[in-house]
């Protein structure tokens, strides 16, 4: 490596490192903050800012985005938590973490107490552990990293930036290796990417001489257009496309993501279509926009519009298109016999001198396209119409299963996502449940193996699909609320694991009558939020006795078999009826207010202890004034109607003297209610406080039972 003169007559600074160094302090001249270094001057001050400036040429390096975004990404500093710049996508969910080390001679390198502390800030952003541990530099990340943390798509990506070889000690990559392992027992979500000066070197390069990409395609069924400028739309064969990504990769979307940070993930439903119905892949993409600088043509017969023609197209930049250009790919490398029958919509527009005036606008106005996906073609099966038709006669609520139809309020209805996720919660394993909560797109997925067709196969009727969607609103109001008791990572299992949760308590609820018109929904749902509260507690307990205090539970709750190990351990606890444990301190907030005692489930408890003889006489008293001035005209009128019978039944305890039919303490008062005519009704009811023995209600009967039990 050549050399180059030092500052002020100090060591000889390698040529290459002299040319990044000195494009760094140019380029991010005020686009760093440093405001910290005032104590410095001179070369140490450099230092500081080079490190910096490093770490923002890392990010661009692999976000693409440009030299004041990356700036903006720097956090280095006081309580960086060895973190020195942070980037992500927020329509990827991708995260790039950055740690940089320069150095004048070119010798830059990590050394393990680094590594170890970049880790650790890791884990602090894995938990969303973000108060009071990083600098204000960090706040402008956290509300996107507190979302993309949650979400399945998440990829994350540690950036070494090295001002010198991008190798690592045995050491380093080993703790790398391992950290990378735990993360990603079943998913590429964690990886590291290490950068050295030759990367840096090669970026300089390229920012000062781009090289121009050139692509070629045979089109058919072709029309051209010379005004404003020249421009080519016609048909082409997929193998063209997928030999463009084999030669040129991510560079052909360089115009089309150079103003963002990163590249959106591939559609998986374009796909699936080029995989399973190559044939009508035309009719159902959008097809691909690029740019180009020139466009060669070559007739391979007569030109005519009939004849096809080969394009040679220069300076290619693919700015509409791009996650079908990636698909084509991976499906020519899947099955490439399959795929090789398909075709796709390419337009071409040949800018020249012209490309600054319309490249920005074309890009821009083209990146409206939705393409297909499996959600799509739910809208072709019967069963779905069947489902719409049944939730208007049945409930006289909207059911909406097409792209593009607004959702309806909460209580007039819902749509198919919502219901698929109700339905893959209440699945006797919580296989589907694991998948949803890597995303809606899992449960439209085909075949033998597919959640579609698990869910949705034999047509649930309209009753079972509405109360399984407001069990699991209940149990996420439940969590919700939860959460507000709860910190750190007890917190983040709450947020995570809401789905496994949902399917634990659908799972302990009698739902063998749930299809019938006369199920007691409201006694179902007024059981959810105790249920919830236990099942939770028992899960963290469960997650940290089983897999450790400091495990990932990103790793945790996106693999199937621990989850189904996981639920047979609380289903087993929550069943057999053990005492509940109490989590440790470090997962209560800070001054937290004593421990509100937890509720007994009043009729069971009662049914336990044997505490009421059949046949014994319980009396209706109405909890507030508005509700008796509402009820008790109605109830005056026949000394029946207030009266019922106690029967050790778990769901159906009282036998109502007006009617004789059985009622569980919740629905017997919805019922009287509706009777009485009590329109303002409140939406929550606690039956068991309204049905009293003598100066007793069920309630308070079940309290007795329940604190003679604890103590």
């Amino acid at each position: 490596m050549r050399m180059g003169s030092g500052r002020g007559g100090g060591p000889k600074i390698p040529i290459q490192v002299q040319q990044v160094r000195q494009a760094l302090l140019k380029d991010y001249e005020g686009l760093i903050y440093t405001d910290d270094l005032s104590g410095y001057q001179g070369n140490a001050w450099e230092q500081r800012f080079l490190s910096r400036a490093l770490t923002a040429s890392a990010i661009r390096h692999v976000t693409k985005c440009d030299h004041k975004a990356a700036g903006q990404a720097v956090i280095d500093g006081e309580n960086d938590q060895g973190i020195d710049g942070v980037a992500l996508d927020v329509s990827s969910r991708e995260v790039w973490l950055a740690q940089a080390k320069w150095s004048d001679a070119g010798k830059g390198k990590m050394d393990l107490g680094e590594a170890l502390k970049f880790i650790e800030g890791l884990r602090l952003i894995e938990r969303r552990d973000f108060e009071g541990t990083f600098n204000d530099r960090f706040d402008p990340f956290k509300a996107q990293l507190d979302v993309a943390m949650g979400d399945a798509r998440l990829k994350i990506t540690l950036v070494i930036a090295l001002m010198g070889p991008a190798v690592l000690s045995d050491a380093v990559r080993q703790l790398l290796d391992r950290t990378r392992a735990e993360f990603n027992r079943h998913g590429p979500l964690l990886d590291y990417k290490v950068i050295g000066d030759a990367e840096f070197h090669q970026q300089l390069r390229q920012d000062l001489a781009p090289a121009p990409i050139d692509v070629e395609a045979t089109m058919s069924r072709w029309i051209k257009r010379d005004t404003p400028f020249e421009a080519w739309q016609g048909t082409v064969a997929v193998r063209d496309i997928a030999q463009w990504f084999d030669d040129h990769g991510d560079a052909l979307y360089e115009q089309n993501v150079r103003k963002s940070l990163g590249l959106t993930r591939i559609n998986s439903g374009i796909k699936e279509t080029l995989l399973n119905e190559p044939e009508n892949f035309w009719y159902f993409n959008n097809g691909i926009t690029v740019l180009c600088d020139s466009i060669e043509p070559y007739w391979l017969g007569r030109p005519r519009p009939d004849e096809p023609v080969r394009l040679t197209m220069n300076g290619v930049s693919v700015v509409n298109g791009a996650q079908t250009v990636s698909a084509i790919h991976e499906a020519m490398k899947q099955n490439e016999q399959a795929v090789d029958e398909a075709d796709v919509t390419v337009r071409a527009f040949s800018l020249g001198a012209d490309r600054p005036a319309y490249a920005k606008r074309i890009t821009e106005t083209t990146n409206t396209q939705n393409d297909v996906s499996q959600r799509d073609f739910i809208a072709l099966d019967t069963t779905q119409a069947a489902i719409r038709e049944d939730f208007l006669l049945s409930l006289g609520k909207t059911y909406v299963y097409k792209r593009g139809e607004p959702d309806p309020s909460p209580d007039a209805g819902c749509s198919v996502e919502h219901a698929a996720l109700a339905l893959a919660c209440a699945h006797r394993s919580p296989e589907l449940a694991v998948r949803a909560s890597q995303g809606t797109e899992t449960l439209w997925e085909r075949g033998s193996s597919g959640a579609y067709p698990r869910l949705f196969k034999e047509a649930p009727s309209a009753y079972r699909v509405w109360r399984l969607v407001q069990a699991r609103r209940v149990v996420g109001a439940a969590l919700e609320a939860k959460r507000k008791d709860l910190h750190g990572r007890a917190a983040d299992m709450a947020r995570r694991g809401d789905l496994l949760v949902t399917h634990l308590v659908l799972q302990l609820l009698d739902l063998e009558d749930v299809d019938e018109h006369a199920f007691d929904e409201e006694s179902m749902l007024a059981s959810i939020p105790e249920l919830t509260d236990g099942v939770l507690a028992w899960l963290i307990y469960h997650v940290d006795a089983e897999y450790g205090a400091n495990s990932f539970l990103s790793t945790t709750f996106t693999d199937e078999t621990r989850c189904k190990d996981l639920a047979k351990l609380v289903l087993d606890d929550v069943r057999r009826g053990g005492t509940v444990p109490i989590l440790p301190k470090d997962y209560q907030p800070p001054k937290r207010a004593q421990r509100k005692q937890r509720r007994p489930n009043a009729v069971p408890t009662l049914v336990n202890a044997g505490r009421l003889l059949d046949g014994t006489r319980l009396v209706y008293r109405p909890e507030t004034s508005n509700e008796e001035l509402a009820v008790k005209p109605w109830l005056d009128a026949d000394s029946r109607r207030d009266t019922a019978t106690w029967v050790n039944d778990r769901r159906k305890c009282l036998l109502w003297a007006y009617d004789g039919a059985a009622y569980s303490p919740t629905g017997l008062i919805v019922h009287i209610w509706e009777l009485a005519g009590y329109d303002r009704s409140p939406v929550a009811v606690q039956g068991p406080r309204r049905w009293w023995l003598d100066d007793k209600s069920l309630w308070d009967l079940a309290v007795e039972i329940f604190e003679n039990e604890e103590s």
